[in-house]
């Protein structure tokens, strides 16, 4: 007889399911027996930020556009027109050269498009109106010795530069002059151009000195006008020219761009405007009305300008749809410009990416490549999952594609608009908006002689626009002197499906002019008279192709109404 098996230890624990309704204890009755029935495990999953409760997509666009956070990408616009890009770190410290520094600290929760003062904090010399620079600064022969020893690295614990204590405020709102034309009595007649330097009355070593001594911006230009002898003598409108280019020379101000797509497209239009393939604005916004742009839509993309038609096209949308873009690279491009306008993984998962083998319906992604022995088997595990997700993500992806009901399809790229259409059109449902942009106008002027002779396409034409920018002020609204040549063309078409149907008419028309019909004789002395008269008609040149449709298909209702009326009264 073999032994009765022994209990478990109190240590080993095994695990049963036990209903719910076993498990619940009376905790209220203190006469009642510690339980040990098993509480189910705690659960071991780990909270996701889809798990989290979210706020509404909107205001996260709101305030990505309204308000400064730590680590976004600003572009600040000096007082000389310049801009220059930042990242907005918490322990950085910004410098602007001549116009002055300031803890990056200080642009942490602040508005965009806003202009702000840079003033000395409480232990700035002076009254604490203008900024100290870092030239002006006792210790900047110290900080030239130690840079050429090699001790130019900042220090944050010391804050030695005088731009540490530098603060930003809004600046006052400035009147416009507000005159009428005719009411102005000066004249520039008497007022002679001279060189820049003679201009200057007040020397650089004097300006200095005037800044030492604590005086703000608009003091030193009140002191500059009571020196100009002129000054009396210029118009309400040369004078207030006078001081916005003295307030762009010696202010100490920064107003924070918003990222949005204007502010965006005009930097990079300065900077680099072969990288946005030369899209100007008004272009950009035209694109978007003919590719009917709309939250919940869903289109094919094909972006070479570096992303901004996409960031335009996923702001249109409110972030609320899908975006398939195309590449020739086997990752997603490092696009700059959505960077710059610091759109979060949030806005961004509607859209998705393909490469041109990918999108191919017989394409087959190749295996991964045989691991090494020596591999510890926990490794090969994690790059096999690894593997498997981005296959299943990739074939999500591919398949969606390839179901079509895509909403449009944008274009601009320096590929070939004509084998990019040939390719995608037929994913795209019936009346979908079709746009292709380029620089060059030869390159769309072939696309629509190609597709004038497509019958997938209506509506297909050919367009450029045109844009002045003017100057908007009382009395002085006028268009400015320069403008862009030429903002690119812009293809467009609707996608239609053409039917197999063929009317009846236009059978019978065919009937009738070869003189042949199915199953029946051509009525006695139609077919020969319709030809013969047709012929004659053709060699004489009296009327043209259309009279004798017209002709010919009177004639066979004629005749098809006359063998009607014989047929009924010989029955």
């Amino acid at each position: 007889m073999s032994a009765p098996e022994s209990a478990p230890a109190p240590s080993e624990v095994q695990q049963v399911s036990i209903p719910s309704e076993i498990m619940d204890v009376d905790t209220t009755n203190p006469a009642a027996e510690p339980s040990t029935k098993l509480q189910p495990p705690p659960s071991n999953k780990r909270k996701t930020e889809d798990d989290e409760p979210k706020e509404p997509l909107s205001e996260v666009i709101l305030r990505r556009l309204t308000r400064i956070k730590e680590g976004d990408t600003v572009m600040l616009k000096l007082p000389s027109d310049a801009i220059k890009v930042i990242t907005v770190e918490k322990n950085g410290l910004i410098q602007l050269g001549k116009y002055g520094a300031f803890p990056s600290s200080q642009l942490l929760g602040l508005h965009y498009d806003i202009t702000y003062e840079i003033i000395g904090g409480p232990s700035a010399s002076g009254s604490g109106s203008s900024t100290p620079l870092p030239f002006m600064s006792d210790d900047i022969g110290q900080h030239t010795k130690n840079k050429k020893k090699g001790k130019s690295k900042e220090n944050d614990n010391g804050r030695t530069n005088p731009g540490w204590k530098n603060v930003l405020r809004p600046l006052k709102r400035q009147s416009v002059v507000d005159a009428v034309v005719d009411d102005i009595t000066e004249t520039n007649e008497h007022i002679h151009d001279l060189p820049e330097l003679e201009k200057q009355t007040l020397s650089h070593d004097e300006i200095n000195e005037l800044r030492s001594q604590g005086l703000s911006v608009e003091e030193i230009i009140k002191k500059q006008e009571e020196a100009h002898e002129m000054f009396k003598l210029k118009t309400e409108f040369s004078k207030e020219k006078w001081r916005r280019r003295k307030e762009k020379k010696f202010s100490t101000t920064v107003h924070p761009l918003s990222p949005s797509i204007p502010n965006i497209l005009h930097h990079y239009s300065e900077r680099s405007p072969a990288s946005v393939l030369h899209l100007r604005v008004d272009t950009l916004s035209q694109l978007l009305n003919m590719a009917n742009i709309r939250p919940g839509g869903r289109y094919l993309v094909v972006d070479d300008t570096s992303g901004l038609v996409t960031a335009a096209i996923l702001e249109r949308m409110g972030s609320e749809g899908k975006i398939l873009l195309f590449n020739n690279s086997d990752s997603p491009p490092a696009w700059s410009i959505l960077q710059s306008m610091n759109i979060s993984e949030r806005e961004l998962k509607g859209v998705k990416c393909l490469n041109w083998m990918e999108a191919q319906e017989d394409y087959e992604r190749p295996p991964p490549p045989p691991e090494d022995h020596n591999a510890k088997p926990a490794k090969v595990a994690q790059r096999l999952r690894k593997h498997n997700a981005q296959v299943a993500e990739l074939n999500a992806t591919r398949d969606e594609l390839h179901m079509g009901g895509w909403d449009g399809l944008i274009l601009a790229t320096t590929l070939s608009p004509i084998s990019v259409l040939s390719f995608l059109t037929q994913y795209l449902i019936g009346s979908a908006p079709i746009v292709a942009y380029s620089p060059h106008m030869q390159v769309l002027a072939e696309l629509l002689a190609w597709s004038k002779k497509d019958p997938h396409y209506l509506h297909d034409t050919l367009s450029e626009s045109w844009e002045r920018t003017y100057q908007v002020l009382p009395g002085r609204t006028h268009p400015m002197m320069n403008t862009s040549a030429s903002g690119g063309w812009l293809w467009s078409a609707i996608r239609v499906h053409p039917s197999q149907f063929q009317p009846e008419s236009h059978s019978r028309f065919k009937r009738r002019k070869t003189g042949k019909q199915s199953g029946k004789e051509t009525p006695s002395g139609e077919g020969e008279n319709g030809i013969t008269k047709e012929k004659k008609q053709d060699e004489n040149g009296a009327h043209s192709g259309v009279e004798v449709e017209v002709e010919m298909q009177s004639k066979a209702e004629t005749s098809i109404s006359d063998q009607a009326v014989s047929e009924i009264l010989g029955s």
